[in-house]
């Protein structure tokens, strides 16, 4: 027979023990949940589709905060702070019936991301972005772009090159990175990663220091970075992330004096951001379609724009203020320049090479010659230089707007130019992913290779 104390004994200990066990359980509260971080990403991958600013099913939209909390025809609060019961997404979203539950397209929400939701909605529903009043997305923690691929199946469009200070690198938009070639010798010299898909816009701010990213996968994302920049090695310090949008950057241009960066956007809109801050200080929205080009006048007063609406446009630098619009166009404008003087634009559209005036958007003259649509202008103090799709690029004269080169032996439609104008060198992006080096003063060809990545060679 067994001893009634040691039995009553081990009873209390089994009671004790459980009581300690539950009582932990209860006291052991979930992780804080973050509504950017956490909830955010489940919002814009799996409700917008059907409650955002194009559809909005039952009135009820979810591509902003304020309007995630807003009713819609619901006959009580979508959330209410604290209660689940009391919050028609929490029904909704653990509904059984197949035809009541959201999302009702097939894409229903796993149990880890119902808990997370739930446990957001309990701990408080608090909103820990920038702004409720702006699109979630837009405000969703950045993810690391994917590595780029050890070398290319195919050669891609050269939309942007640029050259580094010395003339010695050559900076070329590649797939999901920047190439950094040897211009003379055709060899690459590093790869700079965690860049947008497809690079559109290369430009580097008057000091150097600083190199600047537009670009994105179109109807996708985009993105515009700023990237602390050194010749040699690669750069030491993370890029800063000045914009992100559901479509991709165009071009970005700095102000002379380097304290103002412009980025022209697939909405239609240019972000203007301080370079010292990274802050957007102003967004002008007057474009009625992609703004493809812009640029600085000389002494940083100006901002010219082009647009797929058919127009080019120029703005304040200061202010944002519209100063005149160029409306002649019969197709999309590609390209934009300022002249020296800051009196007049050169802007282009299809083979159209058109120069008018600052004060009253009169034309002054055409620069003729091209076969096919022109990509691509830069200028100096006397000149403007133009690429086309006809495989040319000319260079002509701009107080009399005549033709003093034409380097016409490319293998394809020449998209992109950078001038390095100390060495008096031009280099040329083709849509085959060809890079040509040519020297200026005769049009000569220096060098001329593809911008793939070399395949390892493997070891002996």
């Amino acid at each position: 027979m067994k001893n009634p104390v040691f039995t009553l004994a081990i009873a209390f200990f089994v009671i004790f023990a459980n009581w300690r066990s539950l009582g932990a359980e209860e006291s052991e509260s979930p992780a804080e949940v973050s509504f950017i971080r956490d909830v955010a990403p489940i919002l814009v991958g799996k409700c917008q589709s059907c409650h955002g600013a194009k559809t909005a099913e039952s009135n009820y939209r979810l591509d902003t905060f304020e309007k995630l909390m807003q009713f819609g025809d619901f006959e009580m609060a979508p959330v209410t702070a604290g209660n689940l019961d009391d919050s028609e997404f929490h029904r909704l979203i653990t509904a059984e019936d197949e035809e009541e539950r959201m999302p009702n397209n097939g894409d229903q929400l796993t149990g880890v991301e119902i808990q997370l939701i739930d446990n957001w909605i309990s701990q408080g529903a608090k909103f820990d972005g920038q702004d409720p009043a702006a699109l979630i997305k837009g405000q969703l923690p950045r993810v690391a772009h994917p590595s780029a691929p050890a070398t290319y199946s195919t050669a891609l469009p050269l939309a942007a090159l640029t050259f580094s200070a010395d003339g010695g690198q050559l900076l070329v938009g590649g797939y999901h990175e920047i190439l950094v070639w040897d211009p003379v010798a055709g060899t690459l010299l590093d790869r700079v990663g965690d860049i947008p898909q497809r690079v559109y816009g290369l430009e580097f701010s008057p000091d150097k220091s600083l190199l600047a990213v537009a670009g994105g996968s179109p109807g996708v994302s985009g993105e515009v970075q700023l990237i602390p920049w050194t010749e040699a090695p690669k750069p030491k310090a993370k890029a800063q992330i000045l914009a992100t949008h559901d479509d991709v950057f165009f071009d970005v241009s700095f102000r002379p004096d380097g304290l103002q960066l412009a980025a022209a956007c697939s909405d239609g809109s240019v972000r203007v951001f301080d370079v010292a801050t990274g802050e957007q200080t102003r967004k002008i929205d007057n474009h009625a379609d992609w703004v493809t080009d812009l640029c600085y006048s000389a002494d940083g007063k100006l901002l010219a724009t082009a647009s797929r609406d058919k127009t080019a446009k120029v703005f304040s630098a200061e202010t944002g203020e519209l100063i005149a619009t160029y409306s002649g166009s019969n197709k999309p404008v590609e390209a934009v320049a300022i002249s020296p003087d800051a009196k007049q634009v050169i802007s282009t559209s299809g083979n159209v090479v058109r120069i008018w005036n600052v004060e009253d958007s009169k034309v002054v003259g055409d620069l003729s010659g091209f076969g096919a649509e022109v990509f691509a202008l830069l200028t100096d103090a006397e000149s403007v230089i133009a690429a086309s799709a006809d495989k040319s690029v000319r260079r002509f004269t701009l107080a009399d707007r005549k033709q003093s080169l034409a380097i016409t032996d490319h293998p394809h439609s020449v998209l992109s130019l950078a001038w390095h104008v100390a060495s008096k060198r031009l280099s040329t992006g083709c849509f085959d992913g060809t890079v040509s080096l040519w020297n200026l003063e005769d049009g000569a060809l220096l060098k001329r290779f593809v911008a793939i990545p070399p395949k390892a060679t493997p070891a002996n």
